[in-house]
C-alpha cells in the first residue's frame, strides 16, 4: 500500500502571497505610500492641478491652495469668496478657478495674486460655477449653472461670446482643437466653435450629460439616463452606445485601449473603447464623482464613501485602496509618479 505524501508550504511562502494580493502589483513602480498630507481645516472640494512644482487645489470656504509638491508645505493661497469645485485650469503663468458665487478668477501662478476677476453683467442672471473652466486659444472658457458657457479673453478678462444652453450647467467644458464640448443640463449636447460660440453641430440623451472627453479622434459623453455615447468627431458619426442602467455621474476616462467610468450607485465600469462592450465592472459603497485616473495600469478614483481605490486595469481587480473617511470628490492627479487628491476629511494627500 503507497503512502501520500503531503507537502508543507512554508509560512513565509504564504505571507509573501497574501501580500502580493493586498499591495500594488508589481508592475508598478508605484507603492501606495503616504508622502505627506496638508490639513486645510476646510472640506477639499475641489480638484488639484499641477503648477511649476506646486500642486494647487481649492476648497469649501473659498481658498485655492499652493502646495510644495515634494513637502505638502504651504507655498500661497488666495481668498475666491466662495466654494470651489473642480480643478483650476492653467495658460501661461496664470491659473483660472471660479467659485460658487459665480465669479472667475484669474491668479498669478507663481504667488497667487489676482490679475484679474469677472462677474456675469447684470443682463445675465450670475449663476455658480461648480466645474472646472477650459483654457486655450488666448481663451478661458467656463460653464455656469446659469446655463451659459462663457468665453473671455485670458489676458484681460474681457467678454468674448456667450451660449445660453438655457438650462442649469454643472459640466466643464473640454477644449479639443477648434470646438468646445459642452454637455447640458436639458440631455443636449453641444459642440461650439471655440472662436464665435456657433454651434457647430449636437446629439442628445434622455438625461442631464456630464463633462465629456474627446481621444482618438471621437468624443464621449455620459448622461444621467445611463447611457455613454462615443462619436466620431468628423463627420460626426455615432459609434455605439452602451446602457450602465443607472447615471453615469463621472467623466470617462480612455486609456490603454479601455474606458473608465463611475456611477451614482458607486459601480466603476470599464469598457473597450472600438467596441463599448463592458469588460469589467467594480462595484463600492457610495456613489462615486470623483473623475478616474490612470497610472501604470491601474485605475485610480475616489469614492462618496471616502475610499480611494486603485484597480488593476484590465481585470478590475482592487490593488489598493486608502480610506480617508469622507467623501472623495476630488479627482486623483498623478504627477512624477505621484498621486494626489483631496478628500471632504479636510486634508490634501501626496502618496508615491
Amino acid at each position: 500500500m503507497k503512502m501520500k505524501m503531503h507537502r508543507t508550504i512554508p509560512l513565509f511562502l504564504l505571507a509573501a502571497a497574501f501580500f502580493a494580493l493586498s499591495a500594488p502589483f508589481e508592475a508598478s513602480a508605484w507603492r501606495g505610500v503616504q508622502k505627506w498630507s496638508h490639513d486645510a481645516r476646510n472640506s477639499v472640494s475641489g480638484s488639484p492641478a499641477a503648477v511649476n512644482g506646486t500642486v494647487v487645489i481649492g476648497d469649501s470656504e473659498g481658498r485655492l491652495l499652493a502646495l510644495d509638491k515634494t513637502t505638502g508645505e504651504l507655498r500661497w493661497t488666495f481668498a475666491a469668496g466662495a466654494s470651489i469645485n473642480g480643478a483650476p485650469a492653467l495658460l501661461g503663468a496664470t491659473l483660472f478657478t471660479g467659485g460658487a458665487d459665480g465669479t472667475l478668477f484669474a491668479v498669478d501662478a507663481a504667488t497667487g495674486r489676482e490679475v484679474w476677476h469677472f462677474s456675469p453683467p447684470e443682463k445675465y442672471t450670475p449663476g455658480a460655477i461648480l466645474s472646472s473652466p477650459a483654457a486655450g486659444n488666448g481663451r478661458v472658457y467656463f460653464n455656469s449653472a446659469d446655463g451659459k458657457v462663457y468665453a473671455l479673453d485670458a489676458a484681460s478678462g474681457n467678454l468674448a461670446w456667450t451660449f445660453d444652453t438655457g438650462r442649469e450647467l454643472r459640466s466643464s467644458p473640454v477644449l479639443s482643437g477648434s470646438l468646445l464640448f459642452v454637455g447640458a443640463y436639458e440631455g443636449l449636447f453641444h459642440a461650439l466653435d471655440a472662436a464665435t460660440g456657433k454651434k457647430a453641430w449636437g446629439g442628445g440623451s434622455g438625461g442631464p450629460i456630464t463633462t465629456p472627453t474627446a481621444a482618438d479622434g471621437m468624443v464621449l459623453f455620459g448622461s444621467w439616463d445611463g447611457t455613454l455615447q462615443s462619436v466620431k468627431i468628423q463627420g460626426v458619426i455615432p459609434q455605439w452606445r452602451y446602457s450602465a442602467g443607472e447615471a453615469i455621474t463621472t467623466r470617462p476616462l480612455v486609456a490603454g485601449g479601455r474606458i473608465f467610468f463611475g456611477t451614482v450607485n458607486g459601480k466603476l465600469a470599464a469598457l473597450e473603447s472600438a467596441s463599448g462592450k463592458l469588460l469589467w465592472e467594480f462595484p463600492v459603497p457610495g456613489g462615486i464623482h470623483s473623475n478616474p485616473a490612470y497610472h501604470e495600469g491601474m485605475v485610480f478614483f475616489g469614492s462618496d464613501g471616502g475610499t480611494l481605490f486603485a484597480l488593476d486595469a484590465a481585470t478590475g481587480r482592487e490593488a489598493w485602496k486608502f480610506e480617508s473617511g469622507r467623501e472623495i470628490m476630488s479627482d486623483p492627479l498623478f504627477v512624477d509618479g505621484v498621486l494626489y487628491f483631496g478628500s471632504y476629511d479636510g486634508k490634501v494627500y501626496a502618496f508615491e
